[in-house]
């Protein structure tokens, strides 16, 4: 399936706020419990992931102001994005998730070459119109 089969506003998301399956993994687990608080190791356990790798998935969501803090210890995390934009996108997400899986994991995958094809761009050699080709 191409990117055209993804909703947009999923594909704007997606580009914004997720770069890998583990967060998108932790984002959905969250949002479909948002009443309840999960530690780095809840998340982890439910997930299969090491804990480390759940905080900083966790304080990632967090930085992007689509889950919330306790800021206790150890620290407790909810689903509570904080612009309402987010709330629909990540329903949208987690529907489009549910149906077109491979389609979200495709389209997360090739982010990372457009990032890496427009940083290389960058380090191209182009000759400036006062330039002597001699």
């Amino acid at each position: 399936m191409t990117d055209a089969a993804l909703p947009q506003r999923v594909q704007r998301f997606l580009m914004t706020h997720i770069d890998s399956i583990e967060k998108l993994e932790v984002l959905l687990l969250l949002w479909s419990q948002a009443e309840r608080e999960w530690t780095p190791s809840s998340v982890a356990l439910e997930l299969r992931i090491t804990e480390a790798s759940a905080a900083a998935r966790l304080a990632d969501l967090t930085s992007a102001a689509l889950l919330v803090s306790d800021n206790g210890t150890p620290e407790a995390y909810r689903y509570s994005p904080a612009h309402s934009d987010d709330v629909r996108a990540v329903s949208e997400l987690a529907a489009t998730y549910a149906e077109r899986r491979v389609s979200v994991i495709t389209f997360i995958f090739s982010k990372p070459q457009e990032r890496v094809r427009g940083f290389a761009d960058a380090f191209l050699f182009k000759r400036r119109p006062d330039d002597d080709p001699a």
